[in-house]
């Protein structure tokens, strides 16, 4: 769909909406924000981006490395049309007091000046009763590091400047802009391609004469890993579940190491192991992935390893992107010197994101 269409479709669902409110009924001519109006019906002028489905309803399109966040202005009334135009201004004081007041939430931050631009006026011409505009974001800015988890905001308002009054109301949008949301996109669960013996349950290759402690079908262990008379990596509990632990009879494990290589497109992924019972972790244990290489590195080598991308088992999501097609080993390394620790993982999934910007 032509961006001009996308925009023409958009705007027209924010009228709907809009001329159902008091302000803007027959008989009274206003000019006002249609992105200020919540499309459930309620008032509420916050304007979260992305919003849609599919590229024909998104309320943003992208075009020369700018996020353009669709916008509008209208007149109500079913008068003659007359042309008007109106001033586009922001404010930062809406957006601090909102923060101050607990309103917005606690990851989201005023947009900095020097990531967007608008226009400084918008005219609807004779015979017209609305128009677009775009709120410009900055592609590489919006992609620094220092906004990723974070939420933009902006309050954009118009400002009349001929007859028509403005309705107060209705003449400011807060635009909330989820960047997670916006720059790496939807996640795609592509598990099932790329990761044999996902979980839910783990499946074992072979059992110990005990029946509680396994080694894992489809993942390698070391040595120092198989901690329990030869087996270790898997667990009966809960039906099969991913587990290492040391204590309560069971030996120390130094350098215990359980990983899986596959090989991925070019593309963004994020490794995905939220899915926990436990993870009694006394000493730091580190989720891995490594790209290029076909095993994780020794635990001592983990920390400050720009080879790879790791994390704790306190946060276990790593997010990684390859330029090329490569083999990438997932996994996870341990040092379990301290007495009673461990940890049990019910499934790990492999998320892509197609339309990363």
């Amino acid at each position: 769909m032509s961006t001009m269409k996308k925009l023409s479709l958009f705007f027209l669902v924010c009228i709907f909406f809009a001329c159902n409110k008091e302000e803007t009924k027959y008989g009274i001519t206003n000019i006002f924000m249609p992105q200020a109006v919540n499309l459930s019906g309620g008032i509420n002028a916050n304007y979260p981006v992305p919003t849609g489905t599919d590229s024909s309803t998104f309320n943003y399109y992208l075009e020369n490395n700018k996020i353009n966040v669709i916008l509008g202005v209208s007149r109500s009334g079913m008068q003659v049309s007359e042309g008007f135009s109106v001033d586009i201004v922001t404010n930062t004081d809406t957006v601090n007091q909102l923060l101050a007041n607990g309103i917005l939430d606690a990851t989201t931050m005023l947009m900095p000046a020097d990531m967007y631009t608008l226009p400084a006026a918008v005219s609807v011409d004779n015979g017209k009763s609305q128009a677009t505009f775009s709120l410009a974001i900055d592609v590489d800015k919006i992609k620094g590091s220092q906004y990723v988890g974070k939420k933009l905001a902006l309050a954009v308002s118009i400002k009349g400047k001929g007859k028509y009054e403005v309705a107060s109301a209705l003449s400011t949008t807060i635009v909330i802009v989820n960047v997670d949301a916006l720059v790496i996109g939807p996640a795609v669960n592509i598990t099932a391609g790329y990761i044999k013996n996902a979980g839910l349950p783990f499946i074992a290759s072979a059992m110990s004469s005990g029946g509680r402690w396994g080694t894992l079908a489809d993942w390698t262990a070391n040595a120092a890993a198989k901690s329990h008379g030869g087996y270790g990596g898997f667990a009966s509990d809960n039906g099969g579940t991913m587990d290492l632990e040391s204590g309560w009879g069971s030996p120390a494990i130094h350098n215990g190491k359980i990983y899986q290589t596959t090989t991925l497109p070019a593309g963004t992924y994020t490794f995905d192991v939220s899915n926990l019972q436990w993870q009694g972790t006394l000493d730091p244990a580190y989720i891995v992935v490594a790209p290029g290489m076909d095993s994780i590195p020794d635990y001592g080598d983990i920390v400050g390893n720009t080879s790879i991308s790791y994390t704790l088992f306190t946060a276990p999501l790593v997010t990684f992107t390859l330029t090329q097609t490569t083999n990438v080993t997932v996994g996870f390394v341990v040092d379990y010197i301290k007495d009673q620790q461990g940890f049990k993982i019910y499934n790990v999934k492999l998320l892509n994101y197609p339309k990363h910007l």
